[in-house]
């Protein structure tokens, strides 16, 4: 396993200082009136890290947000219509069950339009008391949709053209179109949203609806756990909610320190001041600390996942490099990038080098592996499109352009220990192969600035959940970022290319399985061969709790959060 000195030596640092501190008991006995358990018995107690405070608004859809931070603490404070489990398969969650062809709740029509009806659970409570009704989600789908809220996305809200509420815990749902996940809206496209707590101001004060301290420190939602603390800078602590509909949660009490230094939350799990993490933390972080927790004899949760796709993102926008709009330059640098030295260093070999957005584990890549078209490490070949594109050595080794200018990218990388160990291992690759790179830190805080991450100047690494549909609009002309859509849009790089667009726009819609099969293949073929992505690598996540922490099973596939079943935890 190969570990840099800076973070070791941050964890010693660390290691000393968390010593210093008293341990922090993880139960305590119950006296006080109101505590949710009986006098006398034992309270459980979590404590977990965030990766810092959240910005973002607890429904992480709304406003602009892609809220990663307060979207992994989400479920456990909020839930929806379905959710997914570890393996992927879907639940139901605040509906009774989902809406199914063979039942009659989903009704597909000769015009390209469907109807899906939802029965509801009549037993849930928002955390002040009030029973959740169908209204709700009409007020959180009218949220959603309204052009004057900036919403981070608008999939299922826009595709929905009317919801009827025939009793308190039915929606019959309306569809503009054909949608192959309408029976899995595991997103905040219809909330649900407190009517009763928010209509009166969205009706009469819409420019501060925004800004309601309910959506993040004054957040009622219809989780298992309720807030009930939140310390600025500190941390933010949640309790079990007695009127869950699923029963009471197991561990009574889960405080969540924002901790954003990475050594910092390695030592706390060495000292014991907190649980386990299911970020905050790189991959091999996360495996050290497990192997010095099973060193000492104990029995750790450990569970890798893959759950991101790590991409190169092209800029297509008047970048400032103008070389990237060739596919053959593009192609020659997938070629000149050792990728799988690249997750060696950072995985440790273990996280596999992507040829697109279908990992080998999905029942997808059976249908497209032969269609792929594939870019190994060879700098030979790499030479021969760069030659291709017009591109000429100097004495010095590096390529000019066909104009005779030094070829020189701008690549933006991420920020912290392992993003920038990333950027460093790639801009050399393309150095060794005479390729001019300038390398620029992309800053953390700029992270969620929408109008920032839309303009970077020619390359940029980034992440992105391994799911439907984000990964195919990743490349869809409509979802290119502008001022008018108030610069949300996961085509950041603003590729255009009418033919994907076409194939995009049908698989969004595809219900049938074996057309699925047709588009994924047209879609994969065009992808690989004009590269306007350069795939990486999928990521590996870990979730990691001492032992003694019982129930954790690991994220979503695709990925939502590993709280999805944090009602089900324990604490031995």
């Amino acid at each position: 396993m190969k570990r840099s000195g800076t973070w070791v030596t941050l964890l010693v640092i660390g290691i000393v200082l968390a010593g210093c501190g008293p341990s922090r008991p993880t139960t305590e006995q119950a006296g006080a009136a109101g505590s949710g358990a009986a006098t006398g018995s034992v309270i459980k107690i979590l404590t977990v890290p965030l990766e810092g405070e959240p910005r973002d608004p607890l429904l992480t859809s709304m406003f602009g947000g892609s809220g990663t931070i307060a979207g992994d603490l989400k479920p456990a404070v909020h839930q929806k219509l379905a959710s997914y489990d570890e393996r992927g398969a879907l639940l139901p969650q605040l509906a009774v069950e989902l809406p199914a062809q063979d039942r009659g709740t989903w009704t597909l029509r000769p015009d390209g339009t469907m109807q899906t009806r939802y029965a509801l659970r009549s037993d849930v409570l928002w955390h002040d008391g009030t029973r959740l009704t169908a209204k709700d989600f009409v007020f959180g789908w009218t949220i959603m949709r309204d052009p004057e809220l900036p919403m981070a996305t608008r999939f299922f809200a826009s595709q929905i053209s009317a919801i009827d509420t025939p009793d308190d815990f039915t929606l019959v749902i309306e569809w503009s179109n054909a949608n192959p996940l309408a029976n899995a809206i595991v997103e905040d496209d219809l909330g649900p949203a407190p009517m009763h707590l928010l209509d009166q101001i969205y009706r009469t004060e819409k420019e501060r609806f925004p800004q309601l301290p309910f959506w993040t420190h004054e957040f009622v939602g219809v989780g298992p756990y309720q807030l009930t603390e939140w310390m600025a800078g500190s941390h933010l602590t949640l309790k079990a909610f007695d009127g869950f509909y699923g029963g009471r949660a197991k561990i009574d009490t889960i405080v969540f320190r924002f901790i954003p230094n990475d050594a910092t939350v390695m030592a706390n799990l060495l000292a014991g001041s907190i649980d386990g993490a299911f970020a905050g933390m790189t991959f091999e972080q996360m495996v050290f600390v497990k192997n010095e927790w099973e060193r000492a004899g104990r029995k750790p949760t450990f569970v890798p996942q893959t759950t991101h796709w790590q991409i190169m993102g092209i800029q297509f926008r008047n970048p400032q490099t103008q070389d990237i709009l060739d596919p053959r330059v593009r192609r020659g640098l997938l070629n000149a990038l050792d990728r799988q030295a690249l997750t060696n260093a950072l995985y440790d070999g273990l996280a596999p080098v992507s040829d697109w957005f279908i990992p080998r584990d999905d029942v997808k890549w059976q249908w497209v592996q032969d269609v792929i078209v594939r870019y190994e490490h060879d700098p030979r070949r790499a030479e021969q499109w760069f030659t291709e594109a017009g591109w000429r050595r100097g004495q010095d080794g590096m390529f000019s352009n066909a104009a005779g200018e030094r070829v020189v990218f701008p690549f933006w990388g991420g920020s912290g220990e392992q993003g920038e160990r990333e950027t460093a291992i790639i801009a050399d690759s393309w150095k060794t192969n005479g390729v001019g790179i300038e390398q620029i830190v992309r800053a953390q805080e700029l992270q969620q600035d929408l109008r920032f991450r839309a303009t970077f100047p020619a390359l940029e690494t980034t992440s992105i959940p391994i799911k439907f549909p984000g990964t195919v609009q990743r490349v869809h002309g409509p979802r290119c970022p502008t001022e008018q859509t108030r610069w949300s849009g996961g085509n950041r790089g603003c590729y255009q290319n009418a033919a994907m667009d076409r194939a995009v726009d049908a698989l969004l819609m595809a219900v049938d399985p074996a057309e699925q099969r047709l588009l994924y293949r047209d879609l994969v073929k065009m992808q690989t061969e004009d590269l306007p992505l350069l795939p990486l690598y999928f990521k590996v996540n870990s979730t990691l709790f001492r032992e003694g922490v019982t129930g954790v099973r690991g994220d979503t596939q695709p990925r939502t959060s590993v709280l999805w079943n944090v009602a089900e935890w324990d604490i031995r």
